[in-house]
């Protein structure tokens, strides 16, 4: 390249050696001052293609993808993985045959990108990244995996149900439709599972079975709480080959504190209404023979009449302790067949003894009227048993397991759209 001066003006040529790829650029400069030869505006800007292709395969060779690409029987729960060794990542997006996309987070540097959700089943993955270099140099590649086909899928029923209200004690309960055994499976699935309350208040999780989880509060519900329960078991590792399925949320209110005082010693029934008294009644609990379960029970249903054949118990109906009687006005409080209930044949032994056959006798206006009272989950506290309460009896299960055996839990602050406590 030469620069030719010729009053005031810059004039630079341009000539191309076809067989040499030499480029010279050709520009002219407007009249301006004359000024020292070595501080001429020289415009010089080779144009390589070998150098921007070297940069772009230094790029690409700095990207890691997992899982790697090709790869088959990926867990659902694998984070997809997107690093960059160099430059930055400019675009990553990873979809399913299906169309579904995956959520991912970058860091604030953009050197990594990481997958938030939980992949499908079965499903075959793209993943299409876009790298940047400080030179602009681009490298773009693609990556395909597989995720594994469950040996069996694992769902769940919970209650209570969408739009129910319930008393202080009744608990969340997730039911499993297999046995789920493996530690770190009932560890794993809680991150699965969420209850959102107006006024929060410390809750925990137990697993009473190998299909049966709980959460309660430590105490009694608030009185006018406002739950929402939601689950999504898709990505849940539920050990031996088993994957989690479904989703789905359900809210629920808590009513009034209605606690009743069972007192098999003074055989009296005192019914408290968010702590006051509003009733007495005199009862007759099961006799020496059998005895009514002591603890703290919910209720688990109400019956306006139930058949009660104590064949089920194993004593014949034509036995001297026998009976097949059809029961009004049925408060269910044990797994066991624990009613409270009307009894007309014991009225006159409700205030003095015990006689039933583990049932807690009223009279029947008493018990239409507490019958009427009632609702799922409201408890029953039974004192003065010399039976304690069963391990895995649903009446007394929750609130007669100590907490220390629950995995406490923070609960989430539900606000609605209007900004104030629900409830």
């Amino acid at each position: 390249m030469r620069s030719q001066w010729s009053r005031g003006v810059i004039i630079t040529v341009l000539a191309v050696a076809c067989g040499l790829g030499i480029a010279f650029a050709v520009t002219r400069a407007g009249h301006a001052k004359a000024t020292r030869p070595d501080r001429a505006a020289v415009a010089l800007q080779p144009t390589n293609d070998a150098n921007r292709e070297r940069a772009e395969r230094a790029l690409a060779s700095g990207v890691r993808i997992a899982p790697s690409s090709g790869a088959t029987d990926v867990a659902a729960d694998a984070p997809v993985v997107v690093a960059a060794a160099t430059g930055r990542l400019a675009d990553v997006r990873v979809t399913s045959t299906t169309g579904a996309v995956v959520a991912g987070m970058l860091t604030p540097a953009a050197t990594q990108w990481q997958s938030t959700a939980p992949l499908d089943y079965g499903v075959t993955y793209q993943v299409s990244v876009t790298a940047a270099g400080s030179d602009r140099a681009r490298a773009r590649l693609t990556s395909t995996f597989r995720t594994l086909s469950p040996a069996a899928r694992v769902t769940a029923a919970e209650f209570p149900t969408d739009g129910l209200s319930v008393g202080v004690g009744q608990p969340v309960v997730f039911r499993f439709d297999h046995y789920i055994s493996d530690p770190g499976a009932r560890n794993a699935v809680v991150s699965h599972l969420h209850v959102t309350e107006s006024e929060p208040v410390l809750g925990g999780w137990h697993w009473f079975s190998n299909r049966e989880l709980h959460f309660r509060p430590e105490s009694y519900w608030p009185t006018k709480e406002q739950v929402t329960v939601s689950w999504d078991l898709g990505g849940w590792n539920a050990g031996g080959g088993m994957w989690g399925d479904g989703e789905g949320s359900v809210h629920f209110s808590v009513g009034d504190a209605r606690v009743s005082f069972a007192n098999l010693a003074t055989h009296v029934m005192t019914v408290t209404d968010n702590g006051r008294i509003v009733a007495t009644f005199p009862i007759s609990g099961g006799k020496a023979t059998d005895p009514t379960m002591g603890g703290v029970h919910i209720v688990l249903d109400r019956s306006s009449v139930v058949r009660m054949n104590s064949a089920t118990n194993g004593v014949p109906v034509n036995s001297p302790d026998g009976y097949d009687e059809l029961v009004y006005s049925d408060v269910h409080i044990s797994d066991s067949g624990e009613y409270v209930h009307a009894a007309p044949w014991s009225v006159s032994d409700q205030g003095h003894q015990n006689v039933s056959h583990g049932c807690v006798n009223l009279s029947p206006t008493d018990a239409a009227v507490f019958f009427a009272f009632s609702r799922v989950g409201d408890v029953v506290l039974v004192d003065g048993s010399p039976r304690p309460p069963a391990v895995g009896d649903h009446g007394v299960m929750d609130w007669d397991t100590s907490w220390s055996d629950f995995s406490p839990a923070n609960a989430l602050l539900q606000i609605p759209a209007s900004g104030s406590l629900a409830g």
